[in-house]
């Protein structure tokens, strides 16, 4: 065997501790010293049930054995230790060279059958191929060892990017759900930098991100005892407070507005940047996005009082509940419109001369839970979200297809919205198309203030462009907002619409009745027909008529119903 290769296997076996069994003392003597130059420890048992004791007892990396010896022979030996573990590389050394003995070790799986006196070169040619198993063995292990060891260390920082904002390394969002789902916090402080916007714009995001860093370094050194930092979207941060009352909440608020008063934060360039906070503070709930929606309700007001204050949520503060009660009619709202839920109510107008009823205002309505819903919960909502022309388009649609069975003439209300985004004039073609509508039937309500916003030149053009179609236009609620009277020629109107003030006072306000006839007066001169809205007795009925405007309606005439009055 070349000494390159002896080197190598000497190298691994001088590593390995191995068991060798044999009853005969000579032998045992003589075969101990030998297999200790070779190996790193050599343990020695005297017979079979010695040498099982001892492998149970310890851990090997081969096992040398006789085969006959008292109590347990080689074979057996080897048979009960194959029972347990199929690998570990077993010799026979043996002075028979029995064939009885050879195949029925070679039935048991052992690794070699070794004549005694050991011949060195067939030892060492069996033991390299020994070695070398075990060498590849070993490497493997390492090798997986160092992969589980890559692993772990990967799923640690996986684990860490997952729970940590990258900028400021503190706990992120995920964490902040996954411990409010687990711990017991008493509650939720929501930080927010005022004017961080300013910061943003006037140094770059690389300088706002820093700021970022070391405001969140500040709060980690002066944190409540009992409480968690974590850092959410934008330039905010949450706290929460656990086993902490309500006092002590306010009193740590205070504390860090009060520092961060004190303090500029120092940065690399020697630039001090002054940081102040709002923070809105709520209850924690069992829902943490109800949590989160009060501390943004407290927020909000406590910026609406400026920079460095602190607000507390509280249900029974009316700001908060109607806050809250503006939120879920936006939701409401968006229910009803996407699912088609807005339908036409009709009021009549009636002739104030004749009597008779001779149009209809159509009315948005809501259904939501088996309820009609009145415009005033949903408009304002429909406004913030849009929707305001999806609302008129279902007016225009759901009032042509159902006035097209009668001869009555309608009104439908449209907004500065509508207007300006243009999309009417094809619109209306279609539908009255659709619908075989005579356009003259058709009037289309704006409100005054309309008429003198600062698009009020387009508006104008727009309804003019109504009233070239064949449409007539009114104006609501004139008299009260800002009143340009030289729109009432730009725009050619039909009717006005005396704004509910006046007609409401009619009884009891002479001014309100002088107000109304100059009104009147002025319609007439420019051939313009007039309407009092909410007539609501006889007695306002009589002064209507009394100041020669020419319809009415109110619940005196009819209240808006689904179906059409019959009079």
């Amino acid at each position: 065997m070349e000494k390159a290769s002896l080197d190598q296997v000497m190298s691994i076996s001088k590593t390995m501790r191995v068991l060798y069994v044999e009853d005969d003392k000579v032998a045992r003597s003589a075969t101990q010293t030998f297999l200790a130059t070779v190996f790193k420890e050599v343990d020695i048992a005297n017979d079979g049930e010695e040498g099982w004791q001892r492998y149970s007892d310890h851990d090997y990396d081969i096992i040398f054995t006789d085969i006959n010896m008292p109590r347990l022979s080689g074979i057996r030996l080897i048979e009960r230790i194959r029972e347990h573990d199929i690998k570990i590389p077993l010799f026979i050394l043996s002075a028979y060279n029995d064939t009885d003995y050879f195949l029925e070790s070679i039935k048991l799986g052992i690794d070699g059958y070794l004549l005694k006196p050991i011949q060195l070169d067939q030892f060492f040619i069996t033991i390299a191929k020994i070695a070398n198993k075990i060498r590849l063995e070993r490497e493997v292990e390492g090798y997986q060892r160092d992969l589980e060891q890559k692993v772990e260390e990967q799923t640690r920082e996986l684990r860490y990017k997952y729970y940590h904002e990258s900028n400021t390394n503190l706990f992120n969002a995920l964490k902040l759900q996954e411990d409010m789902q687990k711990s017991r916090y008493d509650y939720m402080m929501l930080l927010d930098i005022a004017n961080f916007s300013t910061i943003n714009k006037e140094h770059g995001k690389r300088f706002a991100d820093e700021v970022l860093a070391r405001t969140s370094r500040v709060l980690e050194r002066h944190l409540h005892e009992r409480s968690t930092l974590y850092k959410v979207e934008s330039d905010r941060f949450v706290i929460l407070l656990a086993h902490t009352s309500s006092q002590e909440m306010r009193d740590f608020a205070q504390q860090i507005i009060s520092f961060f008063d004190a303090k500029n934060l120092r940065m690399d360039d020697e630039v001090e940047i002054s940081v102040t906070f709002n923070i809105g503070i709520a209850k924690v709930q069992e829902e943490m996005s109800q949590s989160i929606i009060n501390c943004e309700f407290a927020l909000e007001k406590s910026k609406s009082l400026g920079a460095r204050h602190f607000e507390v949520f509280d249900d029974d503060i009316h700001c908060y509940s109607d806050e809250k009660e503006s939120i879920r009619w936006l939701k409401n709202t968006r229910e009803m419109v996407l699912g088609d839920r807005i339908i036409p109510y009709f009021q009549p107008i009636q002739n104030v001369e004749s009597g008779d009823v001779f149009k209809y205002e159509v009315l948005a309505r809501g259904e939501f839970e088996g309820e009609m819903i009145v415009p005033y919960y949903f408009l304002h909502s429909a406004e913030k979200l849009g929707y305001l022309t999806s609302i008129t388009r279902m007016m225009i649609n759901k009032s042509f297809e159902f006035f097209s069975k009668n001869g009555y003439e309608f009104s439908i209300n449209i907004t500065e919205r509508d207007l300006l985004e243009g999309y009417l004039e094809e619109f209306l073609k279609e539908k009255l198309k659709l619908h075989s509508i005579d356009p003259a039937r058709v009037t289309f309500e704006i409100l005054e203030n309309v008429t003198v916003a600062k698009n009020s030149i387009r508006v104008a053009q727009q309804l003019n462009t109504l009233k070239e179609m064949g449409f007539k236009i009114a104006i609501d609620d004139f008299g009260i907002e800002n009143s340009n009277f030289s729109r009432l020629l730009e725009i050619k109107l039909d009717y006005i619409k005396i704004d509910a003030v006046f007609i409401r006072g009619l009884k009891e306000s002479e001014r309100n009745r002088t107000i109304t006839r100059a009104i009147v007066n002025l319609a007439q001169t420019l051939g313009i027909k007039t309407i009092a809205e909410f007539v609501e007795d006889e007695a306002v009925y009589e002064i209507v008529k009394k100041c020669g405007i020419d319809y009415a309606q109110g619940h005196y005439i009819g209240r808006p119903e689904a179906t059409l009055l019959e009079r």
